[in-house]
């Protein structure tokens, strides 16, 4: 069996394939760790720990359905409020509404 080898000090025919994807992997890692956004300031607590929303709550029970366009055919939302809770809403709101049922809480 004869084995070829290389010349001592010759690249390996695949050498610069291996060298430019190791610096492409190194130049990615580098841009990943070394181009993030600075650092928050841990001294200033964030709006959403110091602010409160009230919820909005339902004066009357009634329920919505809203629909695509003008034919009402397709059904693209709803829209449901109980008494004292907060309402309940899918999908999206449009323009084009039904209202299924309405009475005032008392």
């Amino acid at each position: 069996m004869l084995l070829m080898q290389q010349p001592h000090g010759a690249p390996h025919p695949s050498g610069g394939a291996m060298r430019s994807l190791l610096m492409l992997g190194l130049t990615v890692l580098g841009f990943q760790f070394g181009c993030g956004a600075g650092e928050a300031d841990p001294g200033t607590p964030s709006d959403l720990t110091s602010r409160e929303d009230t919820l909005l709550r339902c004066t009357a029970d009634y329920s919505i359905t809203y629909y695509s366009d003008a034919t009402y055919t397709t059904v693209v939302g709803y829209e449901q409020c109980v008494c004292d809770r907060t309402p309940t809403r899918t999908g999206i709101r449009t323009p084009y509404q039904i209202q299924d049922w309405y009475e005032e809480c008392f």
